[in-house]
């Protein structure tokens, strides 16, 4: 730290940020940190009293830092999210169907072997002709791609798509409903998009932190969401069913959805940092 010499070190949670900056801070040189989950983690909580700014992605995070130096900002994601091609522009560039419903579905960019397991088995209940699912399982997951082929399915094209990974922004364009995971950066790049929402959080992480990220858009009627532990197959196809046969409410949850993106998020963090580096 001293040969590098930073005005400022900016962390983002997690074990590995807290060595780096307590050496920051016995450098008498300020420290930003960023809270990504509506609930705070354990790094961020202990780093907090160091810091001289807090910035944090969602409102309810703000009980848990100092209330005069904590400001929301929103989580900074790529600039692509917020200037998206259009959904027929995004499905032709795909090579998918331009005039079905389609899904997204995603469990973070490792993918998730529970909701992978889920939507193969939901899929038979939702395909009506008209329907059309992009699914993102992970490149460690793909093995699970075989059990396509059983539930009647020759190839993995047609109207349900898996890939290791996808264009993230152009698949959030070309989507009319995303199911996944509740990860603070799939939440950030859902509402920039204005994607209405089924969210099944992680149940094992320690905070149960997506639950809270969760049910944040639920709360603002951008979202459904379900535990993972007692969401059924039945019940999933049920909800997205509903969803597909409502475009009303699939609009209000849009525009719910849309109402939450924050897209000054990176531009007020780094400003925030700009700041206290020219007071070095």
């Amino acid at each position: 730290m001293r040969r590098f010499g930073p005005d400022v070190a900016v962390g983002t949670g997690g074990y590995t940020t807290v060595p780096v900056l307590l050496a920051q801070r016995t450098l008498g040189k300020p420290i930003v940190i960023h809270e990504q989950n509506a609930v705070a983690g354990r790094a961020n909580l202990f780093l907090a009293r160091f810091a001289r700014r807090v910035c944090v992605t969602f409102p309810s995070s703000v009980k848990s830092f100092p209330r005069d130096k904590t400001v929301v900002t929103g989580l900074p994601i790529r600039k692509k999210f917020f200037q998206l091609p259009t959904k027929a522009e995004a499905r032709a560039a795909l090579g998918m169907h331009t005039d079905c419903f389609t899904i997204l579905v995603v469990g973070g960019s490792l993918g998730a072997r529970r909701l992978n397991d889920l939507m193969f088995e939901v899929w038979p209940k939702i395909n009506d002709g008209a329907t059309q699912v992009l699914h993102q399982v992970g490149a460690s997951n793909m093995d699970q791609a075989e059990r396509i082929k059983a539930l009647g399915l020759a190839e993995y094209g047609g109207n349900y798509r898996v890939e290791p990974f996808v264009d993230m922004p152009v698949a959030m364009a070309a989507a009319d409903l995303l199911v996944g995971r509740s990860g603070a950066s799939t939440l950030a790049e859902a509402t920039a998009a204005g994607l209405p929402c089924i969210l099944i959080p992680y149940p094992h992480a320690a905070a149960d932190e997506q639950t809270a990220n969760a049910r944040y858009l639920a709360e603002h009627g951008a979202a459904i969401v379900f535990r993972e532990s007692e969401l059924t197959p039945q019940e999933l196809a049920a909800a997205i069913i509903e969803l597909r046969s409502s475009p009303d409410r699939l609009r209000d949850m849009s525009e719910a959805s849309r109402a939450l993106g924050t897209p000054n998020a990176a531009r007020e963090v780094a400003e925030i940092v700009a700041e206290l580096a020219q007071r070095v």
